[in-house]
């Protein structure tokens, strides 16, 4: 599809490539996936979360190794659709299913730090749109849970990436200013910085145990 795109029929073609493949594959969690992305370019965005609903409801309640669970690649990449069309909290669930499959990988915990930052962002929204009193300090409340999560997952991620020599600036990057953001909302993360310190290092020392045993 890809090579389709500097044609002048592009579009009618990609959209007759990806019918067949739906109608030969309807309970393809990939074909839908693709279909999402399509829909996503041509911003038909309900269809598009349609179709990223309809892929998840496919394998999300399997067991991780199931045969119709998707390979880890392509969840990275589900999640970064549902992100994109403003499904956070399903975005969540895949990315958490994900650390506990490998809680070593720099995307998905990048991903999550991310999404709960989005997360906050859309309570922000909300928060201003809502005048109704009683509903403030719940709010204030996830609000601030969002906003802690984000940073924890974004410092992992920043902490597995200079680990693992990760190749990928633009993350890196990107991380590190949601981590200034961040703290600015937050306050400095001094404090706990020095109790998670000891745990980071109880955890790289497993990290490189396993991986002196693996070779």
């Amino acid at each position: 599809m890809t090579d389709l795109s500097w044609e002048p029929d592009a579009e009618s073609r990609c959209e007759s490539l990806i019918t067949e493949a739906i109608l030969i594959a309807p309970e393809s969690a990939e074909t839908l996936q693709t279909l999402a992305n399509v829909r996503i370019s041509q911003e038909r965005i309900d269809e598009a979360k349609k179709a990223l609903t309809d892929s998840l409801v496919l394998w999300k309640e399997l067991p991780s190794g199931a045969e119709n669970v998707p390979d880890f690649p392509t969840r990275i990449s589900l999640a970064r659709l549902l992100m994109e069309v403003g499904m956070e909290n399903d975005a969540m669930e895949v990315l958490e299913r994900l650390i506990e499959e490998d809680d070593t990988s720099v995307e998905a915990w990048y991903l999550g730090g991310w999404c709960a930052y989005l997360t906050a962002e859309r309570s922000k929204s909300v928060r201003r749109m809502t005048t109704h009193n009683g509903k403030k300090g719940v709010q204030d409340s996830e609000l601030e849970a969002s906003l802690v999560s984000s940073r924890d997952w974004l410092k992992k991620s920043l902490h597995l990436f200079e680990l693992q020599d990760y190749e990928d600036d633009r993350l890196r990057d990107h991380a590190a200013e949601l981590i200034r953001d961040l703290d600015t909302q937050l306050g400095s993360a001094d404090e706990d910085d020095e109790e998670d310190a000891a745990e980071d290092d109880d955890w790289e020392s497993e990290f490189e145990d396993e991986d002196q045993e693996m070779t």
